[in-house]
């Protein structure tokens, strides 16, 4: 059973890491056997993505089965060589392939990202890979993706895929040494003509968590005074957001309006929540138009503007697109409000 795979192309031909995981710690989900192997990496080479499969199966002691894949991590290389789309459409001819397996991306070494397993020894069903919506429930600036909408972003013509970009960090510790584990770095934006576009890293992600209505739980962090080196971070528990489209006869222009329900700790006076407030929208703003102008720079559509217009008028789309996509620039968001509509947990002084 594979439950991993990892695929890279370069000099022409097709790499496939295959991580077969060890059954017998499945069920001791919590405690599995330390002594026990969690996985192996086996890696077959061919020149086409099938021919590589059928290499992998000459060492394999057994049938394989790929019902119960996981995830799937795309190289970088593969996306530069716009290979994803090829294969996403190979592996959905398979039927044992299940629509609800994730995608990711790296420039990391595929088997060493394969061989990870998760802290405190659990099973490696349970690492932030196998289970990303876990992780996400709680701090959601990287959206995992599915292969089913993967497919949805890869063909249709005002989309652009959005896939986390996995890294390996050594910031965890035991006693032997450095626990490597997986990080979400960045995302990687990928169209389905002009293949791989870029990758937003860092402060220049952070705009695209309040531009979508499935972020579940995030943070800010504001300054407070400015006199003072006095920093208060709240916890944002819910995000509306409506992009309302601006047609004129000659530009198409965008209206985001974004609301925010957020949760401090902080034992604040009137006027201090007041500022909170304030900055709280302020910074929010800021981290939106950075991301945009951040993925303008290799012409990626982040809050995919295009697939608004085109849902909401296909007509002004027609008129406007190109290459599937209506053109934009720094003026294409015409305005952009924030607003903190509540604050739970204020805890307001009269001084």
């Amino acid at each position: 059973y594979i439950h991993g795979l990892g695929i890279d192309y370069k000099e022409g031909q097709y790499e496939i890491y295959a991580q077969i995981v060890a059954f017998t710690n499945i069920a001791k989900s919590e405690q599995p056997n330390p002594d026990a192997t969690q996985a192996e990496v086996g890696v077959a080479k061919g020149r086409t993505f099938d021919e590589a499969f059928f290499n992998l199966y000459q060492t394999m002691d057994e049938r394989v089965f790929l019902g119960h894949l996981r995830y799937v991590i795309f190289s970088e290389n593969t996306a530069k060589e716009n290979k994803v789309e090829p294969i996403v459409n190979s592996f959905i001819r398979y039927r044992e392939l299940r629509y609800t397996t994730w995608a990711y991306m790296t420039n990391s070494p595929l088997d060493e990202v394969l061989l990870i397993t998760p802290i405190i020894n659990k099973s490696i069903t349970l690492s932030k890979l196998s289970d990303p919506l876990s992780s996400y429930s709680q701090s959601s600036r990287i959206r995992p993706i599915q292969f089913r909408e993967l497919m949805i972003q890869l063909n249709e013509p005002s989309y652009e895929a959005k896939i986390p970009l996995v890294d390996i960090s050594e910031n965890w510790s035991k006693e032997d040494g450095p626990d490597p584990v997986y990080t979400f770095k960045g995302i990687s934006i990928l169209h389905r003509d002009s293949g791989f576009k870029g990758n937003l890293l860092g402060d220049d992600l952070n705009g695209v968590q309040w531009v979508i209505n499935q972020t579940k739980r995030s943070d800010v962090t504001i300054k407070m005074e400015e006199s003072e080196e006095r920093y208060t971070t709240s916890t944002v528990d819910d995000v509306q957001t409506e992009i309302i489209t601006v047609v004129t006869e000659n530009k198409v222009q965008f209206d985001i309006n974004v609301k925010l329900v957020v949760q401090t700790n902080e034992i604040l006076n009137q006027q201090k929540m007041a500022v909170l407030k304030k900055e709280i929208e302020r910074q929010v703003k800021k981290e939106i138009e950075q991301t945009y102008e951040a993925s303008l720079e290799f012409d990626a559509d982040i809050y995919r503007l295009s697939e608004v217009l085109y849902r909401k008028n296909v007509k002004a789309w027609k008129e406007y697109e190109k290459d599937g996509k209506i053109p934009l620039d720094e003026s294409t968001i015409r305005n952009l409000d924030v607003e903190l509509v509540k604050v739970k947990g204020e805890r307001i002084t009269s001084d």
